[in-house]
């Protein structure tokens, strides 16, 4: 997807967002402009993130859906 596809969409769902996904999203990009554009990840976050991604694609890795995560956890 192209930046400037990218951008008409994120303009469009906030459009039509309720105000605490806004609030959320403003707080994001807040901190973003806050870092200077910097990332707030170590090299060490990016590179796992990298390969996760990249075992997901392959279909090497194992996925749960949110329902089977709720089971497997305790509640307190």
């Amino acid at each position: 997807m192209t930046s400037k596809t990218l951008k008409k969409k994120v303009i469009e769902y906030i459009n039509h967002a309720e105000d605490n996904v806004i609030e959320a999203v403003y707080k994001m990009l807040k901190i973003y402009e806050d870092s200077d554009g910097k990332s707030l990840m170590s090299t060490e976050q990016k590179t796992e993130i990298e390969r996760r991604s990249a075992a997901y694609r392959q279909g090497k890795l194992k996925t749960s859906s949110w329902s089977d995560v709720k089971k497997r956890t305790p509640t307190a």
